[in-house]
């Protein structure tokens, strides 16, 4: 990844995303702090206030969507891309971007595209 090493929020339910992605990141030299549900991603950015977060859309509890609202209300400069293997329908997608959701990456991840999100909206 062409961009200088950024402290990345992974949050996501499903521990063997979680965990690929924990490994790619820090093989390109980033911070990585994992998260695995709504309430520990919310309790991580308040601890850490990552460069940028990559945010499973369903998760059990808090939801991607409801974790993004806590976050911002934190931080309203907050940088959250959501991650989804699922489709997620316009009015909650239009909703996300209203509270100042950035992007949207859908999984499987292609390396490109997660290279390309980072570089342009991580502080």
């Amino acid at each position: 990844m062409p961009v200088k090493p950024k402290k990345i929020l992974v949050v996501d339910d499903d521990h063997d995303f979680l965990e690929s992605m924990q490994l790619l990141l820090l093989d390109y030299g980033h911070e990585v702090i994992p998260a695995s549900n709504g309430k520990d991603a919310i309790e991580k950015y308040a601890e850490y206030w990552p460069d940028i977060v990559l945010l499973d859309f369903k998760m059990p509890g808090i939801d991607g969507y409801e974790a993004l609202l806590h976050i911002v209300k934190l931080d309203p400069d907050a940088r959250v891309v959501l991650t989804s293997a699922y489709a997620i329908d316009d009015a909650q997608y239009k909703r996300a971007v209203d509270a100042s959701l950035l992007g949207l990456l859908p999984k499987p991840i292609e390396f490109a595209n997660l290279a390309r999100a980072i570089a342009k909206y991580a502080r």
